[in-house]
């Protein structure tokens, strides 16, 4: 990408009808592996983590212990991270920086950094502060309130959140809040910076080529066994299941976002889990939205923030500032809706293969016809 969030990544979308997807279920909305051809050899291991499953695909004479090793990783980051543990580092954190500056570790303040960086270029469409929210609706337990079946929590409109009040001093490595009740909240971000951290353990042990598959957020390097990449789904957003768009996927990562496993439905509207942070209100638009990106951490940040944005206003947003997004939505007609910005939306809506360079990212037509995915 481009406009400070790293340069173009380099890709293919496959110019090819949607694979079966798998059988396995994942993250509503989520990136689902599609078959693939045969190619080398591979190593592949699973794990629970972050509360969700990675699979990590690696080739190379040392990808089994690699594979150990970037799990093991995940799993420090984790105790880091994480929002679900009352002993993580974030936690610990959140309780104390209302009261004066806290000493982070590097690992959080490169982390509360990366997610204030996004907030500041999304103008607070992706926000970390929404933690009070969080709390407030119960999204993090089964006792909680449902997204949009109660009433918003007591005192929304003025919940302590907004992420010009985060304090961060990297030369004595603290982090303070500017209110009481404020917190960070990873879950937006945290798996993409996950994944960016196992891919570099997989890289620096010599692994030659790999896939990440965290709960339906892929990242991939090296060459594939699809022609020289991986034949990625990207899921129907009323589907989880099934595929509306295959890409082949040749490096980078490809991040979705979608409300469709987690939604109530209110005065007629389906309402999610995915909350704006501007209005501490869930956001009540009913679709998918996938991001490609160099780099995991980006494209996770940025498809909360697009979603939030929705299609009209996201779409001009991604276009203006290089990024390659995706929207799926059903009309009334049950008809598969594709809009967004950049060669990820013209390879979708046209069967196009979108091509990678140091100027940024276009699109060149297959040679005949090619049918287009379902809708």
């Amino acid at each position: 990408m481009r406009d400070g969030f790293g340069r173009a990544v380099l890709m293919l979308l496959a110019a090819a009808p949607a694979a079966p997807a798998a059988a396995a279920p994942c993250d509503a909305g989520a990136i689902v592996p599609a078959a693939g051809e045969a190619g080398a050899p591979v190593i592949g291991r699973a794990r629970l983590l972050m509360g969700a499953r990675l699979r990590i695909e690696a080739r190379g004479p040392s990808a089994e212990p690699a594979i150990e090793r970037a799990f093991d990783e995940v799993a420090r980051l984790e105790s880091v991270l994480s929002n679900w543990r009352a002993d993580s580092e974030v936690s610990r954190m959140n309780a104390a920086a209302a009261s004066g500056p806290v000493a982070v570790s590097a690992d959080l303040l490169v982390a509360v950094g990366a997610a204030l960086r996004f907030a500041q270029e999304t103008g607070g469409a992706f926000d970390p502060t929404v933690e009070p929210l969080v709390r407030a609706y119960g999204l993090r337990g089964p006792e909680g309130i449902l997204p949009g079946a109660g009433s918003p929590p007591a005192a929304g409109d003025a919940a302590p959140v907004g992420w010009r009040g985060v304090r961060i001093d990297p030369a004595h490595r603290t982090v303070a809040f500017a209110l009481e009740g404020m917190g960070i909240d990873f879950g937006g971000i945290g798996k993409g910076i996950a994944l960016d951290a196992a891919a570099e353990v997989l890289r620096s042990d010599g692994v030659e080529a790999a896939l990440l598959d965290f709960a339906g957020q892929v990242l991939v390097f090296g060459t594939g066994p699809d022609a020289g990449g991986w034949n990625v789904g990207i899921a129907d957003p009323d589907d989880r299941t099934a595929p509306a768009v295959t890409v082949r996927l040749a490096a980078g990562s490809l991040a979705t976002s979608g409300n469709s496993e987690r939604a109530v439905v209110r005065d007629g509207r389906r309402i999610g889990h995915i909350l704006d942070p501007r209005t501490g209100l869930p956001v009540a638009w009913d679709g998918s939205v996938s991001v490609l990106a160099a780099d995991a951490t980006t494209a996770d940040a940025l498809t909360k923030a697009m979603f939030v944005l929705g299609p009209g206003r996201g779409a001009r947003w991604a276009e203006r500032h290089g990024v390659e997004v995706l929207f799926l939505e059903r009309d009334a007609r049950g008809r598969l809706v594709r809009r967004g910005a950049g060669a990820l939306l013209g390879a979708a809506a046209k069967g196009g293969r979108a091509v990678a360079s140091a100027d940024g990212v276009g699109v060149t037509m297959p040679p005949r016809p090619h049918p287009e995915g379902p809708g």
